[in-house]
This record gives structure tokens, C-alpha cells and sequence, in this order.
């Protein structure tokens, strides 16, 4: 199952009221227990964003950044990153905005460098 490897389900999801309580691997549930859902409780999803952006810290520096809604474009994301000493990250980020035409918000810069991050070639 390697297409699960990214995704909520390596998380735990929290107790009721706002998840299921369901162990990292095992699936959402859903009707007190009764049914498996076909997506992730929103805490479950929420758990696993902030355990990914933990191994990555020039990820966590844009996404506070956009959580504090001081940058909103792919270009702000590598100008927040060069300025904090993450060159590299901030070329990455540089070519993809001009692979992109110029089409690439910060949350799409935050994926890039997590997925970057996890082995991809992007």
C-alpha cells in the first residue's frame, strides 16, 4: 500500500467529540463505530499536517506565515524562505512560480517543499 504513505491515516485520530479515536493505519469510523468512512475526521487530518510540517522547517515558517496570513503568493513564500537562510528551498520555490506562469499561492509553495520533503523530484 504505498499510495498510502501520504496520507491522515498515518495519524491517530483524536477522541470523540472531534474524531473517532481511530489508531494510526486503521480507518476513520463513523455511526458510533459502525461504519468505516471514506474520508478522515477533520482533527485526524489536522494531527497529520502539523506532524508533517514538524520534520520540516522551512515548510512550518511558510505555513505560519500563511496561517498569519502575512504572505499569499508562491513568490512571497521564497522571499520569506531566502531571507530565513533557506536558499535552496527558496530556488525551488522560484523555479516552480516560473514553471507555473506565475500561478502558485503558498500553500501550493508549503506542498511543494513537504512533498520535496518526502522524496519527490519536484
Amino acid at each position: 500500500m504505498s499510495r498510502d504513505t501520504n496520507t491522515p491515516r498515518n495519524a491517530a485520530c483524536p477522541p470523540p467529540p472531534q474524531g473517532c479515536a481511530a489508531t494510526a493505519g486503521e480507518p476513520c469510523l463513523s455511526h458510533g463505530g459502525t461504519r468505516v468512512r471514506h474520508n478522515f475526521h477533520r482533527a485526524r487530518t489536522a494531527a497529520w499536517e502539523t506532524q508533517r510540517l514538524a520534520g520540516d522547517p522551512a515548510a512550518k515558517l511558510v505555513a505560519d506565515a500563511v496561517t498569519a496570513r502575512t504572505i499569499r503568493h508562491g513568490s512571497h513564500a521564497a522571499e520569506l524562505l531566502d531571507g530565513h537562510g533557506y536558499a535552496e528551498q527558496a530556488e525551488r520555490i522560484r523555479t516552480a512560480v516560473s514553471e507555473r506562469n506565475g500561478l502558485m499561492s503558498a500553500k501550493q509553495a508549503v506542498a511543494l517543499l513537504l512533498d520535496a520533503g518526502q522524496g519527490g523530484d519536484d
